[in-house]
């Protein structure tokens, strides 16, 4: 009962090192902590709840935050918005529970365990729509190991953290899976040295100057209907004193209302802000027409959007926010709560093979809120890109940390591509990072203002945009290997 006990705390450790606490070290308390409780398991059934209770720990506390969305702008109930949270966690928790049981079975060696925790981590993240949250690698992001970044991702840094620090308790199985161990992850310590002098890409142009417009629109009000002028208003107003060559971005949904309803306002915001010698990208809900029916989407534009090549340079959100952007199974559940139908809930994704956006001669990479999140996808939508942009509504959330933490990973994504990030929010957190993934400016939360800064085009491949997730997946099941042979012959 106490290591089980033991396993929950150290899973509520685990969210402490990330946004907004920041306190990273208590990563390897945590981890190394769950370890020692796996490893002190008297059967795999046992290692398996205790891995579920750490991992319940970890997701009770570390997206405790869902609820308020479902709670203030859902209009679920509290008394059902709390559970409903703690049944999501319960089951994200299964992963850490798989994590436990299969690295008990295989012989409770650091490499099975740290190989576990990575492939379990990626499979969480592409299962059904996938919960990208709280990977390890995160929370390193102002850390000396951040240089990994462009190597392998977070992938990488989530695998160096998890060996690296389950090494140093010596496993069950004996001396021998312990020195592996611990030579493995001293040879991860070796490379986290060398990347340190590693440069993967470089500056390709003059500075650009660019404006991030934050409009703070609360979320309570922001999709009714006698909203929709103001917002227009607000926008209008916060733009109009921008000066000359500048970039101007508007945050995802700027206007809540179809860019088909509203073509004319935009395009006459672009023109205005072309003869000032400047460009203009907005998010804006998209409403197409076709044989097969109307679709709707989550989009962003590049203004003018027919710059008269005959390419309307527009990109459709590809992830989609399940409840939120859109219903699964909504034949049979729409209509049973408010929750499932929440405004602007019957967005289509968009295709993959759509190109990236262009602005003041800049290749923009563009990302709509929870696809910035998915490190493959926006790994190969840069490859041709001089700049990554993000544009978010963050409002669902409140004053939780789930924004802040949503911030924290899109830090990673510029580490990950060597590319400055610029961030467009409704309400924060709106800011540009430059190509190592640190903050260069940014806006306080809940302000309406414009964030006035400048960013470096950037060309280059880095290792991570070139093979991606799958390299640290063989390394993974190449780690469970060696450590099931370890205890074979212990």
């Amino acid at each position: 009962m106490r290591d089980r006990l033991l396993a929950l705390i150290a899973g509520l450790l685990f969210p402490l090192a990330f946004a907004p606490y920041d306190l990273w070290p208590l990563l390897f308390v945590s981890i190394g902590t769950g370890y020692w409780c796996q490893q002190r398991a008297g059967s795999a059934r046992e290692a398996l709840l205790r891995g579920w209770l750490y991992g319940l720990g970890m997701f009770a506390f570390g997206i405790s935050w869902v609820h308020v969305s479902m709670h203030d702008y859902g209009f679920m109930p509290l008394w059902m918005a709390i559970p409903f949270t703690g049944i999501f966690a319960a089951f994200l928790a299964l992963f850490y529970g798989i994590t436990f049981y299969a690295s008990w079975r295989l012989g409770r060696s650091a490499l099975v365990f740290a190989g576990s925790w990575l492939l379990l981590d990626w499979v969480r993240g592409v299962f059904l729509t996938g919960f990208p949250w709280l990977y390890a690698g995160y929370a390193l992001i102002d850390t000396p190991f951040a240089p990994l970044a462009p190597i392998g991702g977070v992938w990488l840094l989530t695998l160096t953290t998890v060996l690296g620090r389950a090494s140093l308790v010596r496993p069950a199985n004996g001396r021998r899976a312990w020195h592996t161990s611990l030579a493995a992850a001293c040879a991860l310590l070796v490379l986290t040295a060398v990347s340190h002098t590693l440069t993967f890409t470089q500056t390709s142009g003059p500075a650009q100057k660019v404006a991030l417009v934050q409009g703070n629109i609360p979320q309570d009000i922001k999709w009714q209907l006698s909203m929709r002028e103001r917002t227009q208003q607000i926008y209008q107003e916060l733009t109009q004193a921008i000066p000359a060559d500048t970039l101007v971005i508007w945050p995802e949904s700027a206007l809540t209302n179809f860019y088909q309803n509203v073509s004319g306002f935009l395009e006459q915001e672009g023109q205005q802000i072309a003869e000032r010698h400047g460009g203009f990208i907005t998010g804006v809900p998209w409403r197409a027409a076709s044989d097969s029916g109307v679709t709707y989407h989550n989009s962003i534009a590049s203004i003018p959007l027919d710059p008269g090549d005959g390419n309307p340079r527009v990109y459709h959100k590809q992830k989609l926010v399940p409840f939120g952007e859109y219903v699964p199974m909504q034949s049979l559940i729409r209509g049973l709560i408010p929750f499932f139908d929440l405004p602007m809930s019957g967005f289509t994704p968009g295709s993959p093979q759509q190109p990236n956006l262009t602005a003041l001669g800049h290749t923009v990479a563009p990302f709509i809120c929870y696809e910035i999140l998915y490190p493959e996808q926006v790994a190969s939508r840069s490859h041709d890109a001089d700049v990554l942009l993000t544009i978010s509504n963050d409002a669902w959330f409140g004053t939780s940390a789930g924004p802040l933490q949503h911030f924290q990973m899109a830090r990673m994504r510029a580490a990950e591509t060597g590319r400055w990030l610029l961030r467009g929010t409704n309400n924060g957190v709106t800011a540009v990072i430059d190509h190592h993934g640190q903050v260069i400016d940014t806006l306080p939360q809940f302000t309406r203002d414009v964030l006035y800064s400048e960013y470096h085009p950037r060309t280059g491949i880095t290792p991570f945009m070139t093979t991606g997730v799958w390299p640290w997946l063989l390394l993974s099941g190449l780690l469970m290997l060696a450590g099931r042979l370890l205890s074979i012959k212990k």
